[in-house]
Protein backbone atom coordinates (compact mmCIF):
# COMPACT_ATOMS: atom_id res chain seq x y z
CA UNK A 1 0.00 0.00 0.00
CA UNK A 2 1.13 3.25 -1.31
CA UNK A 3 1.73 6.47 1.47
CA UNK A 4 -0.62 9.16 0.97
CA UNK A 5 0.38 12.15 -1.31
CA UNK A 6 -0.70 15.81 -0.42
CA UNK A 7 -0.80 18.23 -3.00
CA UNK A 8 0.84 16.25 -5.55
CA UNK A 9 4.35 16.09 -4.05
CA UNK A 10 6.52 13.40 -3.48
CA UNK A 11 7.03 13.52 0.01
CA UNK A 12 4.94 10.07 1.86
CA UNK A 13 3.08 10.74 4.46
CA UNK A 14 1.80 8.84 7.37
CA UNK A 15 -1.18 6.28 6.94
CA UNK A 16 -2.75 7.52 10.18
CA UNK A 17 -2.43 10.91 10.02
CA UNK A 18 -1.08 13.89 7.02
CA UNK A 19 2.47 14.56 8.57
CA UNK A 20 5.57 13.16 7.06
CA UNK A 21 6.47 9.27 7.65
CA UNK A 22 9.37 8.69 8.67
CA UNK A 23 9.66 4.75 8.21
CA UNK A 24 7.68 2.11 6.23
CA UNK A 25 6.87 -0.87 8.46
CA UNK A 26 6.87 -3.93 5.62
CA UNK A 27 5.53 -6.14 7.80
CA UNK A 28 2.29 -4.23 8.68
CA UNK A 29 2.88 -2.36 4.83
CA UNK A 30 2.22 0.74 7.22
CA UNK A 31 4.18 4.61 6.69
CA UNK A 32 4.43 6.33 9.77
CA UNK A 33 5.13 9.94 10.85
CA UNK A 34 7.49 10.90 13.98
CA UNK A 35 4.61 10.63 16.67
CA UNK A 36 3.01 7.30 15.19
CA UNK A 37 5.91 5.67 15.33
CA UNK A 38 6.43 6.42 18.62
CA UNK A 39 2.58 5.71 19.76
CA UNK A 40 3.44 2.38 17.98
CA UNK A 41 6.76 1.42 19.75
CA UNK A 42 4.75 2.16 23.28
CA UNK A 43 1.75 0.40 22.48
CA UNK A 44 3.79 -2.82 21.72
CA UNK A 45 6.18 -2.38 24.77
CA UNK A 46 2.82 -1.89 27.33
CA UNK A 47 1.08 -4.23 25.76
CA UNK A 48 4.10 -6.81 26.34
CA UNK A 49 3.89 -5.07 30.15
CA UNK A 50 0.40 -5.76 30.50
CA UNK A 51 0.55 -9.91 29.26
CA UNK A 52 3.29 -10.35 31.50
CA UNK A 53 0.42 -9.84 34.85
CA UNK A 54 3.45 -9.04 36.81
CA UNK A 55 2.47 -5.27 37.81
CA UNK A 56 -0.82 -5.55 39.79
CA UNK A 57 1.23 -4.58 42.95
CA UNK A 58 4.38 -3.28 43.86
CA UNK A 59 7.55 -3.97 42.43
CA UNK A 60 11.07 -3.71 42.09
CA UNK A 61 12.48 -3.55 38.75
CA UNK A 62 16.28 -3.64 38.04
CA UNK A 63 17.42 -2.46 34.11
CA UNK A 64 20.15 -3.22 32.28
CA UNK A 65 21.24 0.46 31.24
CA UNK A 66 24.46 0.60 29.07
CA UNK A 67 23.95 3.74 27.74
CA UNK A 68 23.24 1.99 23.92
CA UNK A 69 20.04 2.74 22.24
CA UNK A 70 18.23 -0.07 23.21
CA UNK A 71 18.32 -0.05 27.08
CA UNK A 72 18.02 3.79 27.15
CA UNK A 73 14.61 3.28 24.93
CA UNK A 74 13.97 0.45 27.47
CA UNK A 75 14.83 3.35 30.59
CA UNK A 76 12.47 5.43 28.88
CA UNK A 77 9.49 3.40 28.37
CA UNK A 78 9.49 1.61 31.97
CA UNK A 79 10.04 5.38 33.33
CA UNK A 80 7.02 6.26 30.86
CA UNK A 81 4.70 3.59 31.79
CA UNK A 82 4.85 3.74 35.46
CA UNK A 83 5.53 7.58 36.63
CA UNK A 84 2.50 7.38 38.47
CA UNK A 85 2.86 4.34 40.30
CA UNK A 86 4.61 5.19 43.52
CA UNK A 87 4.44 1.33 44.30
CA UNK A 88 7.32 0.92 41.59
CA UNK A 89 10.12 1.58 42.01
CA UNK A 90 12.80 1.57 39.02
CA UNK A 91 16.54 1.13 39.35
CA UNK A 92 19.27 0.50 37.09
CA UNK A 93 22.83 -1.28 36.96
CA UNK A 94 25.38 -0.76 34.03
CA UNK A 95 27.93 -4.20 33.49
CA UNK A 96 31.38 -2.92 33.34
CA UNK A 97 33.41 -4.44 31.05
CA UNK A 98 30.68 -5.23 28.47
CA UNK A 99 31.05 -2.37 26.66
CA UNK A 100 33.43 0.86 26.10
CA UNK A 101 34.40 4.17 29.07
CA UNK A 102 31.89 5.65 26.98
CA UNK A 103 29.24 3.82 26.82
CA UNK A 104 29.35 3.96 31.01
CA UNK A 105 29.25 7.52 30.35
CA UNK A 106 26.04 7.38 28.34
CA UNK A 107 24.60 5.08 30.31
CA UNK A 108 24.93 7.97 33.15
CA UNK A 109 23.62 10.48 31.58
CA UNK A 110 20.45 8.53 30.87
CA UNK A 111 19.84 7.37 34.26
CA UNK A 112 20.35 10.79 35.30
CA UNK A 113 18.08 12.33 32.79
CA UNK A 114 15.12 9.66 33.94
CA UNK A 115 16.18 10.20 37.76
CA UNK A 116 16.67 6.14 37.71
CA UNK A 117 19.26 5.64 40.69
CA UNK A 118 22.28 3.79 38.51
CA UNK A 119 24.98 1.28 40.10
CA UNK A 120 27.91 -0.24 38.59
CA UNK A 121 28.99 -4.36 38.66
CA UNK A 122 31.81 -5.58 36.97
CA UNK A 123 31.38 -8.43 35.24
CA UNK A 124 33.32 -11.86 36.84
CA UNK A 125 36.15 -13.16 35.03
CA UNK A 126 36.13 -15.86 32.33
CA UNK A 127 36.52 -19.81 33.82
CA UNK A 128 39.79 -21.09 33.82
CA UNK A 129 39.99 -22.76 30.52
CA UNK A 130 37.37 -21.45 28.72
CA UNK A 131 36.93 -18.06 26.89
CA UNK A 132 35.16 -14.78 27.12
CA UNK A 133 33.36 -15.18 24.30
CA UNK A 134 31.62 -18.16 25.09
CA UNK A 135 30.68 -17.35 28.61
CA UNK A 136 30.05 -13.55 28.87
CA UNK A 137 26.24 -14.18 28.38
CA UNK A 138 26.26 -16.28 31.31
CA UNK A 139 28.51 -14.36 33.39
CA UNK A 140 26.28 -11.06 32.29
CA UNK A 141 23.72 -13.38 33.91
CA UNK A 142 25.06 -13.45 37.43
CA UNK A 143 26.43 -10.47 37.56
CA UNK A 144 22.74 -9.19 36.63
CA UNK A 145 21.25 -11.69 39.38
CA UNK A 146 24.09 -10.53 42.03
CA UNK A 147 22.61 -6.97 41.82
CA UNK A 148 19.49 -7.99 42.04
CA UNK A 149 19.23 -9.62 45.12
CA UNK A 150 21.31 -7.16 46.70
CA UNK A 151 18.59 -4.93 45.76
CA UNK A 152 16.14 -6.51 46.26
CA UNK A 153 14.62 -6.62 43.16
CA UNK A 154 12.05 -9.10 41.64
CA UNK A 155 11.84 -8.27 38.22
CA UNK A 156 15.30 -7.82 36.07
CA UNK A 157 14.89 -6.21 32.64
CA UNK A 158 16.92 -6.37 29.19
CA UNK A 159 17.07 -4.27 26.12
CA UNK A 160 16.62 -7.12 23.58
CA UNK A 161 14.53 -6.85 20.52
CA UNK A 162 12.69 -8.42 18.00
CA UNK A 163 15.44 -9.16 16.00
CA UNK A 164 17.50 -10.35 18.63
CA UNK A 165 15.05 -12.46 20.18
CA UNK A 166 14.20 -14.26 16.38
CA UNK A 167 17.66 -15.11 16.29
CA UNK A 168 17.91 -16.84 19.56
CA UNK A 169 14.76 -19.11 18.77
CA UNK A 170 16.22 -19.47 15.46
CA UNK A 171 19.90 -20.73 16.55
CA UNK A 172 18.05 -22.93 19.38
CA UNK A 173 15.35 -24.70 16.50
CA UNK A 174 19.05 -24.81 14.50
CA UNK A 175 20.89 -26.45 16.90
CA UNK A 176 18.01 -28.68 18.26
CA UNK A 177 16.89 -26.96 21.26
CA UNK A 178 13.75 -25.87 22.67
CA UNK A 179 14.23 -21.73 23.30
CA UNK A 180 12.92 -20.72 26.71
CA UNK A 181 12.28 -17.70 28.13
CA UNK A 182 15.24 -16.08 30.40
CA UNK A 183 15.47 -17.53 33.55
CA UNK A 184 15.39 -15.62 36.60
CA UNK A 185 15.58 -17.46 39.94
CA UNK A 186 13.21 -18.17 42.54
CA UNK A 187 11.09 -15.05 43.92
CA UNK A 188 12.51 -13.31 40.31
CA UNK A 189 11.09 -12.61 37.01
CA UNK A 190 13.45 -11.74 33.90
CA UNK A 191 11.42 -9.64 31.55
CA UNK A 192 11.91 -8.39 27.38
CA UNK A 193 9.58 -5.46 27.10
CA UNK A 194 11.36 -4.89 23.43
CA UNK A 195 10.65 -8.48 21.89
CA UNK A 196 7.91 -7.86 20.34
CA UNK A 197 9.56 -4.22 18.41
CA UNK A 198 12.10 -4.32 15.55
CA UNK A 199 15.24 -3.26 15.76
CA UNK A 200 14.95 -0.46 13.70
CA UNK A 201 11.95 0.86 14.93
CA UNK A 202 13.77 1.28 18.60
CA UNK A 203 17.08 2.65 16.84
CA UNK A 204 14.62 5.34 15.55
CA UNK A 205 12.67 5.96 18.75
CA UNK A 206 15.67 5.87 20.60
CA UNK A 207 17.31 8.81 17.96
CA UNK A 208 13.66 11.23 18.02
CA UNK A 209 13.97 11.19 21.91
CA UNK A 210 17.66 11.44 21.86
CA UNK A 211 18.70 8.82 23.93
CA UNK A 212 21.43 6.80 24.50
CA UNK A 213 24.35 6.37 21.72
CA UNK A 214 25.35 3.85 18.75
CA UNK A 215 27.20 1.74 20.92
CA UNK A 216 29.53 -1.07 19.16
CA UNK A 217 27.50 -4.04 19.81
CA UNK A 218 29.10 -6.80 21.10
CA UNK A 219 30.58 -9.78 18.86
CA UNK A 220 28.66 -12.91 18.49
CA UNK A 221 30.12 -15.94 20.50
CA UNK A 222 31.14 -17.97 16.84
CA UNK A 223 30.34 -18.19 13.33
CA UNK A 224 27.64 -19.98 13.48
CA UNK A 225 25.57 -17.11 15.66
CA UNK A 226 27.14 -14.90 13.27
CA UNK A 227 26.13 -17.09 9.55
CA UNK A 228 22.72 -17.74 11.28
CA UNK A 229 22.13 -13.52 12.36
CA UNK A 230 23.19 -12.93 8.26
CA UNK A 231 20.88 -15.51 6.55
CA UNK A 232 17.59 -14.59 8.96
CA UNK A 233 18.11 -10.76 8.42
CA UNK A 234 18.00 -11.29 4.64
CA UNK A 235 15.05 -13.63 4.91
CA UNK A 236 13.22 -11.48 6.77
CA UNK A 237 13.79 -8.76 4.40
CA UNK A 238 13.05 -10.86 1.48
CA UNK A 239 9.70 -12.09 3.72
CA UNK A 240 9.05 -9.01 5.95
CA UNK A 241 7.27 -10.88 9.31
CA UNK A 242 9.65 -14.15 9.48
CA UNK A 243 10.81 -12.55 12.84
CA UNK A 244 7.26 -11.90 14.51
CA UNK A 245 6.47 -15.65 13.21
CA UNK A 246 9.03 -17.15 15.04
CA UNK A 247 8.57 -14.98 18.39
CA UNK A 248 4.36 -15.94 18.16
CA UNK A 249 5.56 -19.95 17.60
CA UNK A 250 8.05 -19.56 20.49
CA UNK A 251 5.26 -17.64 22.56
CA UNK A 252 2.56 -20.23 21.72
CA UNK A 253 5.47 -23.17 23.28
CA UNK A 254 5.70 -21.04 26.98
CA UNK A 255 1.84 -20.10 26.80
CA UNK A 256 -0.01 -22.93 29.03
CA UNK A 257 -3.34 -24.62 27.54
CA UNK A 258 -6.42 -21.92 28.35
CA UNK A 259 -3.64 -18.75 28.99
CA UNK A 260 -4.59 -16.54 31.53
CA UNK A 261 -5.98 -13.40 31.58
CA UNK A 262 -3.46 -10.79 32.25
CA UNK A 263 -3.83 -8.23 35.41
CA UNK A 264 -4.09 -4.51 34.30
CA UNK A 265 -0.15 -2.38 34.55
CA UNK A 266 -2.71 0.39 36.27
CA UNK A 267 -5.91 1.23 37.84
CA UNK A 268 -6.51 3.72 34.43
CA UNK A 269 -5.15 1.19 31.98
CA UNK A 270 -8.33 -1.27 33.13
Amino acid sequence: MEGRNSGGDDIIRCHKCPRRAVIHQRYSGMYLCREHLLEDVQRKAREYLRQTGLFAGGRRILIELDGGRNSSALAYMLRNTFHRRRDIDLQAVVIDGERNAQSLIDAARVAERLDISLQHRKIPPAPEGKTSSTSSSFRKREALLSAARENDAGIIATGEDLDDVALEIFLAYLQGECPGEAAGEVGRHWIRPLQRIPKREVRLYALILDLGSDCTPPSLPNQLHEQARRQLFEFDCRHPGTNYSLLKGWERLLTPKGGRRAKPLSKDME
